[in-house]
């Protein structure tokens, strides 16, 4: 940015001497001052360092730290000028745990708002107040795409509706909630993308409708564009699920794409999990145990017989196995088997799914480190939607209560640390078993892991042509049957 803005490149001496000590990646001086760039997990780089303008950038996604809050420990550095200022700006992520929300209640609560032609009332726009001409269709795959033709603004107040041109040219000033902050010298900024000159209205209300009953995409749109903190629920209720128990059309309904499991290994025995997915939906297929020990050579054939079987039309693509328990067991099951990976769960607030592949030394296989907050936050808010993951009713699919009881067995918790809040999961109950609730994380990280650096689209496009017969078999069906 400075070798390509002139008006910065003047600013900055002797840029182009490339050895020049003073001038690094992190580091640069200009006349007048220096840029200092450092990441909210080096707090060491903060010391000893005089900070007149601070300014902090997507707080929401700091990681809590053992020597304290990076804001705190980088505030207290501006404390050597009389004018310094202090700038916390993000992007909100977790209700109960986003620090810009704590921030922002702290300010001045100014939110940008315009005013209604009609009433002269001044509102934000909300996306609940905007009116949408769509249709919604569903493709093969089963993804949602929603044609928006025209979105209208209805006033809260007088009911009247306006189009975006209208309100982009009504008047529009911020509306302080909060003037009492203004004491402590403390401002807060409100505002939306549908305030953006960059983003068209029907654009972002496309975005909310394609989203709406996919949790995971509900809460982008929320954070991204609405510019709100997501709530997760605390915990999914066990008779919410067992509705969820409905009749197939086939040992796999038709509309599943891809079959993925999970395993979980305990000292008696193995527990696993198959799933159907398609582009938006889960189904449970069926769940079951083998009996014996993981240091057994036919527990593992078991788990062979298990894995190697074909269900309708499809055949697993891909499982994922717990190697916590009995590692040297799982990585020797694993060695050589195509579409078969170890995985290694870690509790990372903040990082993603699938965090990283890598391969133990001398172990000659590649593990696979799982984030299992993310998987845990993505499944729960997947059995919160009304309609997108199923469970088979047959008997020997094993959804039964047992099954629904442990699915239902952790809850969310809101912790601290290193001055941060994050949040964790728990056990309901000290008693309580959740190796079920484990599995189904596993087979669905199993499935996004085919996403990790793959267009979503095109992806499940391919696995409906895999799945589709030859054409040359549907014409002689086709000639023999007329």
């Amino acid at each position: 940015m400075i070798h390509d803005t002139k008006v910065l490149t003047g600013l900055f001496y002797e840029l182009e001497k490339t050895r020049n000590p003073n001038q690094t990646i992190l580091s640069k001086f200009y006349k007048g001052g220096r840029i200092v760039l450092i990441g909210s997990n080096s707090t060491a780089g903060l010391a000893s360092r005089p900070i007149k303008i601070l300014l902090c950038d997507e707080v929401d996604r700091y990681v809590p730290t053992k020597e304290g809050d990076a804001i705190d420990l980088a505030a207290k550095r501006t404390s050597n000028f009389f004018d310094s200022k202090i700038f916390i700006c993000s992007t909100p992520t977790v209700k109960g745990a986003s620090r810009i929300d704590i921030e922002y209640e702290l300010g001045t609560q100014e939110v940008w708002c315009h005013k209604c032609p009609n009433c002269g009332e001044f509102h934000c726009l909300d996306y609940r107040d905007m009116v949408c001409d769509s249709t919604v269709n569903r493709n093969e795959t089963g993804n949602k795409s929603v044609v928006v033709r025209k979105v209208k603004w209805r006033c809260p107040d007088c009911g009247y509706e306006f189009s975006e041109l209208e309100m982009r040219r009504a008047a529009q000033a911020y509306i302080i909630k909060n003037p009492d902050a203004l004491a402590n010298g403390v401002r807060s900024f409100f505002v939306n993308g549908f305030c953006s000159p960059w983003l068209k209205w029907r654009e972002i209300m496309r975005e909310w409708l394609e989203s709406r009953g996919d949790p995971t995409r509900e809460a982008v749109v929320m954070n991204t564009r609405f510019g709100i903190s997501y709530e997760l629920k605390s915990t999914v209720e066990e008779e919410d699920l067992t509705a969820r128990v409905e009749d197939y059309d086939g040992e796999v309904p038709s509309e599943v794409l891809l079959l993925t499991a999970g395993v979980d290994v305990q000292k008696n025995r193995l527990e696993y999990g198959i799933y159907g997915w398609n582009a938006t939906e889960c189904w449970g297929i069926c769940h079951g145990i083998i009996l014996g020990a993981p240091n057994n050579i036919e527990t593992w054939r078991g788990l062979d017989n298990v894995l190697s079987k074909q269900y309708g039309k499809l055949k697993i693509a891909r499982t994922f196995i717990d190697s916590g328990y009995s590692t040297t067991m799982v990585y020797d099951y694993v060695r050589g088997r195509r579409d078969v990976y170890a995985i290694k769960g870690k509790a990372a607030y903040g990082a993603p799914l699938i965090q990283n592949m890598t391969s133990p030394k001398s172990s000659g296989i590649l593990l696979v480190t799982l984030n299992v907050i993310a998987a845990k936050d993505e499944i729960y808010q997947r059995l919160e939607a009304m309609d997108n993951v199923h469970f088979g009713a047959e008997q020997w699919r094993g959804f039964d209560e047992i099954f629904f009881k442990q699915l239902a067995s952790e809850h969310r918790v809101l912790r601290q640390a290193g001055g941060m809040s994050y949040h964790t999961y728990e056990k309901v109950s000290k008693n309580a078993r959740n190796e079920m609730l484990d599995v189904m994380c596993y087979a669905y990280a199993a499935m996004k892991s085919f996403l990790v650096n793959v267009d979503a689209e095109t992806f499940w496009a391919r696995q409906l042509e895999i799945k589709k017969p030859p054409a040359r078999i549907i014409q002689r069906s086709l000639n023999q049957y007329g």
